[in-house]
């Protein structure tokens, strides 16, 4: 697993397959798909309208999620700041990641805060890692969740759409600012056109088996801010350039 890299922070080219029609139309922007330069209107990418609504609702959704199981108060709480998609806007599929630093990590609190989200009743699985323990140059304590809607009081499969996954990690606080200077310059390199270009290429890859295994979203945002990159092709030979002692990818 990798940990998200910036801080607040089904295969489809369109619409997210189990999100409802009116939330996507709810959440479309005024004037989506568009960038105004020099005074003019132009399109930023085919399917920029989609894309921005997804990530929107899936935004939406995610604080109802949070608000109404009672585990963003939780965390909130515990010290855990949002990072990852949510904090960039480039949100294509139902996961929150959150980090804490600390110093050394706790281990008594790390159980805890897992023994308080179980018992909102809403969590259908947590995982717990030592990464410490497991690799040392990678250090930091981690819960990772599955959690069913609060809008669903039927049994949830962990594997059901309308899961969502939690990430939380408790990393050295030279690792928390690291990754927050990281966020802060792609940042500052976003444009719409670029979002566009993030989404587009996060949507088409988050549901495959190599997305967060060996593609990392964190790759995703190198290639298209870093290095210019706009469409899932020319990702795809960035990435198998770049990324050493990779299986060629697709």
């Amino acid at each position: 697993m990798g940990k998200a890299s910036c801080r607040a922070s089904g295969k489809t080219q369109g619409p997210h397959p189990s999100l409802p029609a009116v939330a996507l139309a709810k959440a479309r922007p005024t004037r989506p798909g568009v960038s105004v330069r020099s005074g003019r209107v132009r399109l930023v990418h085919p399917e920029a309208e989609e894309l921005f609504a997804l990530d929107e609702a899936l935004r939406a959704e995610g604080q109802r999620v949070l608000a109404d199981s009672g585990i963003g108060a939780i965390i909130d709480e515990a010290g855990f700041a949002p990072v990852g998609s949510q904090a960039m806007r480039t949100m294509t599929w139902r996961d929150l990641d959150f980090e804490r630093p600390e110093s050394p990590p706790d281990w008594e609190q790390h159980w805890e805060i897992g023994r308080r989200l179980a018992m909102t009743g809403w969590c259908v699985r947590l995982n717990c890692v030592n990464a410490t323990r497991e690799s040392p140059q990678d250090p930091g304590l981690y819960w990772g969740l599955r959690v069913a809607h609060p809008d669903t009081r039927e049994a949830t499969p962990k594997d059901a759409p309308s899961i969502w996954k939690l990430d939380l990690w408790r990393i050295p606080p030279d690792e928390f600012e690291r990754n927050h200077r990281q966020c802060e310059r792609w940042l500052s390199l976003m444009t719409e056109e670029k979002r566009a270009s993030v989404l587009a290429i996060k949507s088409a890859l988050c549901y495959e088996p190599e997305y967060r295994r060996t593609v990392l979203s964190i790759h995703i945002y190198r290639a298209v801010l870093e290095h210019g990159v706009g469409d899932l092709p020319a990702f795809r030979t960035w990435w198998e350039e770049n990324v050493p002692q990779r299986p060629a990818l697709g």
